[in-house]
């Protein structure tokens, strides 16, 4: 196989008796689960998307899949978060004199590092471990969170459009370009005509 190893075990090698095809592609992309790359990193590359589609809701067929899973698990990770706050007691106790989560109080082009020794400040007071880590992980998630705000980040992307809906966006579509042929790369317009096809 070219560009390929291939590594064949022995029978008598393996413990089940079965050999076993090991394949290490160079030219393949290696893939890391999202939760252990940097939201730094990661929200940078969504800043890219977002200036390139004008939108942050990464489609299914976009080649970079770490974006894609990332995306989708901030989505949950959100959920999660807002039923966590108000297991809590709701975010006037959680959050004492911080502004709305959703308040835009940060620019799209300098987003501002995380401070820590704030962090360190606001939980403090907090009598066990397990509720001091508890309160920094809700603290750091509600500055993602505000990070991913900037980018008007779609929070609730399960809700598919109707069939009519989607009609009306070929019609604009028509209208704008004059013909009907929409390419795939078109925004969620361009997958579902496909597959109308």
């Amino acid at each position: 196989v070219d560009g390929a190893d291939v590594v064949k075990n022995d029978a008598n090698n393996n413990k089940r008796g079965k050999g076993k095809i090991k394949r290490k592609v160079a030219s393949r992309e290696v893939v890391f689960p999202a939760r252990s790359l940097d939201f730094n990193v990661m929200f940078e590359r969504l800043r890219v998307y977002h200036r390139l589609h004008g939108t942050c809701n990464v489609s299914l067929n976009y080649g970079d899949k770490q974006l894609r899973v990332w995306s989708y698990q901030w989505r949950n990770k959100r959920r999660k978060f807002d039923k966590m706050v108000q297991s809590d007691g709701g975010p006037s106790v959680v959050f004492p004199g911080l502004d709305d989560i959703d308040a835009k109080t940060y620019s799209k082009d300098e987003i501002p590092q995380y401070n820590y020794e704030w962090e360190d400040e606001r939980v403090q007071h907090l009598e066990t471990k397990e509720s001091r880590h508890r309160r920094r992980y809700l603290l750091r998630t509600r500055h993602h969170i505000k990070c991913l705000n900037t980018l008007d980040f779609n929070w609730n992307i399960t809700e598919i459009p109707s069939f009519e809906d989607r009609l009306k966006q070929l019609q604009k579509f028509i209208e704008e370009y004059g013909h009907y042929n929409v390419p795939r790369s078109y925004s969620d317009l361009g997958n579902w005509f496909h597959k109308m096809k």
